[in-house]
């Protein structure tokens, strides 16, 4: 059984499109939503090739990573053996299954630390940089970024607590090139207030559906925490966005509640873990119900609220308040009730 001939003769993105993914080219590799679990998010799922083989991974499930035998591995559940018949091997002997797998999973080590220290070395400038604090200084001399935040139903003293912020020009790429536009600026902390993220709202994205972007590469999107100051809250709201978590958390005006604000409709998974055992609340965009019944049986006592606009439209357009958004939360229901 000869592995680069089956690599070398199977094409992952063929494969990958033929289970549904729907490719756009950016810079060296490829992206999609993730033909494995069948997401919704466009760029959950990357193709690229390093070494001269194709290589893929998925970024907002377990799906894992690898190349096509560790995809139709991952996709049909099945052994190594298995993949490479799937993928017209000759059957092989056990010990050159064993050899072979043995290869696999020190190039898969391998390849895992290499992403862990990209990931570390990316943070790390993060922490260097400190470039949020810039972005906020930027609000104390711009009375129009501070209006801009404003606009978005986030008070001053709001805006100075989550140390929210302005780039007059942040530049990022698509796969039609580079871009830069202005942004408001959301940095993301851990619960001790360490840094993990730098989230930039473009205001005049290239793509309308193509708004946030992180502040460099390789950083991952963690979610938003809107009370970073305790960590014993007695019930949790999870919410799509970071700015519906901010507008959401303002208006609840309850020390009891804690509001994470994810950033797409998959992220509830990186959360799943953390609140099982807890009273936890699911209120997505009403195009996500489905996400929502996913979150709640997840995480075991869920309860979903469906409003039918965004919650951050709702409570600065008046057509919730805080007792209504405490109606509605008190009444909610479990995902079986």
């Amino acid at each position: 059984m000869n592995i680069d001939v089956i690599l070398r003769d199977n094409d992952l993105l063929q494969i990958a499109e033929r289970d549904g993914a729907r490719f756009k080219k950016t810079g060296s590799g490829y992206h999609s939503h993730c033909p494995i679990h069948r997401g919704d998010n466009q760029s959950a799922f990357s193709v690229w090739e390093e070494d001269g083989k194709q290589r893929w991974h998925c970024f907002t499930k377990n799906c894992g990573g690898g190349d096509v035998l560790d995809y139709v591995i991952a996709r049909d559940n099945v052994d190594f053996k298995r993949a490479c018949e799937i993928l017209g091997g000759q059957v092989a002997t056990p010990e050159e299954i064993k050899t072979a797998t043995e290869e696999r999973r020190i190039r898969a080590e391998a390849y895992e630390k290499k992403k862990r220290d990209e990931y570390q070395h990316a943070l790390d400038e993060l922490k260097q940089a400190r470039a949020w604090e810039k972005y906020y200084q930027n609000l104390e001399t711009n009375e129009n970024a501070r209006q801009l935040w404003r606009n978005r139903g986030i008070p001053d003293e709001w805006q100075n607590i989550w140390q929210l912020g302005y780039c007059p020009e942040f530049t990022y790429y698509t796969d039609d090139g580079k871009h830069s536009s202005a942004s408001l600026t959301i940095p993301i902390f851990t619960n001790d207030y360490q840094p993990v993220n730098i989230r930039h709202r473009i205001l005049n994205p290239f793509k309308p559906n193509d708004k946030y972007r992180p502040d460099m590469p390789g950083l991952k999107s963690l979610p938003f925490v809107a009370d970073n100051d305790r960590k014993d809250h007695e019930c949790v709201l999870v919410v799509e966005g970071e700015i519906k978590a901010m507008v959401t958390y303002i208006y609840l005006d309850s020390v009891k509640w804690q509001v994470y604000g994810i950033a797409g409709k998959e992220q509830y998974r990186e959360l799943s873990e953390k609140l099982k055992g807890r009273k936890v609340w699911l209120l997505f965009d009403p195009d996500a119900l489905d996400q929502a019944k996913s979150a709640a049986s997840i995480i075991g006592d869920g309860r979903i609220i469906n409003v039918p606009m965004k919650i951050d439209d709702a409570l600065n357009g008046g057509y919730l308040n805080t007792p209504k958004l405490r109606h509605l939360l008190k009444h909610a229901r479990g995902v079986n009730g």
